[in-house]
């Protein structure tokens, strides 16, 4: 009897650590925009000198799943070119501030939001990237409604927003070209590659991924920016920081790998850790994504 208690006690204590696991990937505790805001000021100290001087409007969009998505307008009015980033795990769109000045400064009109979970946007959990690239499609329409069908417009994002643009360019034929930046290739190789480093066992993911399926609906291998990449609309600039813990930079070169063409692939030097490839290798990276915004995309990748 003891020992039928014990093992259901064990059990019971695994299945519990299984859930905190899966609630980590889709139900986390996402960072304030006061706690977002300190961290982007400690890493650039000027750059809500730009959010303030700069940020033309605030709105909301009501999404195809009945929450609201916080959008933040910095036009350059007079250009049509446009680009909508998408910010990464956890964080909100502060995150993107540093691609939206030089976007900005390279003569585009920028777009940020908080994804689904995050800021100020609505939602009940986060599927990195799965619903979100429907988010992305429908902030897409709405900037094309109000800014007219004519305009040039592509997509950017940063880690869970990299995986985001990735997957939402696949399915949207409006767009002119994607950037990622330390994408991870799919969630349930990223998960697992946790695993490892942690030294779970194997049979763990199993759990954590039915747990996650019980949340949102959804498996960790459907979220796959490596299968998107195969059916792709756009050329995509690939970013990686070549010291990277937190996702492995063979996860970007594996998507360079397996996108078809018209690409071009970034590995950014001086210790890049995970999103930290503007700031590490600043000069190279803002140089590449010049080139590669300065070339005739459709013609010459």
């Amino acid at each position: 009897m003891w020992y039928v208690l014990a093992i259901s006690f064990i059990f019971l204590i695994f299945l519990f650590i299984c859930l905190e696991i899966a609630f980590s990937i889709v139900l986390p505790k996402t960072r304030t925009l006061d706690r977002t805001k300190k961290m982007e000021i400690d890493k650039d100290p000027t750059i809500f000198d730009f959010y303030e001087t700069h940020l033309t409007k605030r709105s909301f969009i009501k999404s195809r799943y009945g929450y609201s998505l916080a959008l933040y307008y910095f036009l350059n009015f007079s250009s049509t070119k446009y680009v909508v980033i998408a910010h990464g795990h956890i964080h909100t769109h502060h995150g993107s501030l540093k691609y939206a000045k030089m976007m900005y400064d390279y003569g585009y009109n920028v777009i940020l939001y908080d994804q689904r979970y995050h800021g100020n946007s609505g939602g009940k959990n986060t599927t990195l990237g799965f619903y979100e690239k429907y988010d992305l499609y429908d902030i897409i329409t709405k900037i094309f409604q109000e800014f007219g069908e004519g305009i040039y417009l592509g997509t950017y994002g940063e880690s869970m927003g990299g995986a985001t643009v990735l997957l939402e360019q696949e399915g949207d034929p409006r767009i002119r070209f994607t950037i990622s930046d330390c994408s991870f290739s799919s969630l349930d190789r990223l998960i697992k590659d946790q695993f490892r480093s942690y030294h779970l066992p194997k049979f763990m993911y199993f759990f954590v991924d039915w747990f996650v399926k019980i949340i949102t609906g959804i498996k960790l291998e459907e979220v796959s920016p490596l299968k998107s990449i195969t059916h792709k609309n756009v050329p995509i600039l690939f970013i990686h920081g070549e010291q990277d813990n937190l996702i492995n930079h063979q996860h970007t070169l594996d998507l360079y790998e397996a996108c078809p063409d018209k690409k071009r692939l970034f590995i950014a030097k001086n210790n890049a850790t995970h999103a930290f490839s503007f700031y590490s290798d600043n000069e190279e990276y803002k140089k590449i994504v010049k080139e590669f915004l300065e070339v005739d995309i459709y013609d010459n990748l």
